[in-house]
């Protein structure tokens, strides 16, 4: 690893974002920041995606190009792939239908070389439409804490930014916009990269993530997150601006997180039961439910009140946890 200028891996998974193929990969190779490779990834698209990653494929930073035969059916296995074949040190997922300005990655990379114990680092969104137009900006997203966490660069500690922000809500909304470590995200790769949530992984995975660990944000809007009807976050965004999650989801979230709120040793049987019935239990649940907004921390803390073991982080005890998942 070159301390100064790691490789990033690149990983661009893509289904039929045709139009938008050209803008997006015009705004990788064009970085001020140059140690990075490429990997394409098409979904087995139906339009002319083919096409056009196959003429970027010649450049010499693209290590693969791979077109599936059949379509996964979720852009979160195609981010297992593409993280089984990175080289470098740190991932971007650029997915397919954003762009970005082109210092992101010298100016995001720089908050992971500062702080070893960063497990992510991620900048705030502008919000396009489909025709590349910025209609507002992510800011917005994080209107309902005040004071807004994201009006200023910083660095934080993990479980503080899980409890303060991540349970209400995913203010990491787009993948896009974060660089992970890689070492930390190959550590979690067994437990949480498994396609079974359709559309609310990456919320998943930024939990688990940053269990125990630091991430950063940097407040410019160096990402440009485009919106529109066949972009991910609006399929899973539900009707009259509600958001569509599965019960189990949204649940799971919140109940991993408990469990990181330590006890001492000589309850770990204990904790281990309480487990297994809690999870069995929300597993078990099949229905589907639309939660507004406003509703989040209702819905979380309805979870919560059935675990009592909310107290001090004990490192020893997610590690048991998480083997068991």
């Amino acid at each position: 690893m070159n301390i100064n200028n790691p490789l990033i891996s690149v990983i661009v998974p893509n289904y039929n974002h045709a139009p938008y193929l050209k803008q997006r990969l015009d705004s990788i190779f064009n970085q001020t920041y140059a140690n990075f490779e490429v990997i394409l990834l098409d979904d087995s698209s139906t339009d002319s995606s083919r096409e056009i990653l196959s003429a970027y494929s010649k450049k010499p930073n693209v290590s693969h190009c791979i077109f599936n035969k059949v379509n996964s059916g979720s852009t979160f296995a195609q981010w297992n792939k593409g993280v089984s074949l990175a080289k470098g040190d740190y991932i971007w997922i650029a997915e397919s239908d954003d762009f970005c300005e082109s210092n992101f990655l010298e100016i995001v990379i720089q908050l992971l070389l500062q702080n070893k114990d960063v497990a992510l680092a991620y900048c705030q969104s502008q919000r396009v439409n489909s025709d590349g137009v910025v209609t507002g900006n992510w800011i917005t997203h994080t209107s309902m804490f005040q004071p807004n966490p994201l009006e200023e660069d910083f660095i934080m500690d993990g479980n503080m930014f899980i409890e303060n922000y991540l349970i209400h809500k995913n203010v990491i909304p787009n993948a896009s916009a974060v660089l992970f470590n890689k070492v930390y995200l190959e550590k979690i790769m067994p437990l949480v990269f498994k396609p079974f949530m359709k559309y609310n992984a990456d919320w998943f995975y930024y939990v688990q993530l940053i269990c125990n660990k630091k991430l950063a944000f940097v407040a410019e809007s160096l990402n440009h997150f485009r919106y529109h009807e066949t972009s991910v976050i609006a399929r899973a965004d539900g009707e009259s601006g509600m958001i569509r999650i599965k019960t189990k989801e949204i649940k799971l979230i919140a109940f991993m997180f408990s469990f990181l709120k330590s006890c001492t040793p000589k309850n770990i049987n204990a904790i281990e039961k309480q487990y297994r019935i809690v999870k069995k239990k929300l597993l078990d649940e099949r229905a589907t439910i639309y939660i507004q907004k406003k509703q989040y921390f209702k819905a979380i803390t309805s979870v919560f009140s059935n675990l009592t073991l909310l107290t001090k982080i004990s490192k020893k005890i997610l590690v048991k946890m998480r083997s068991s998942l």
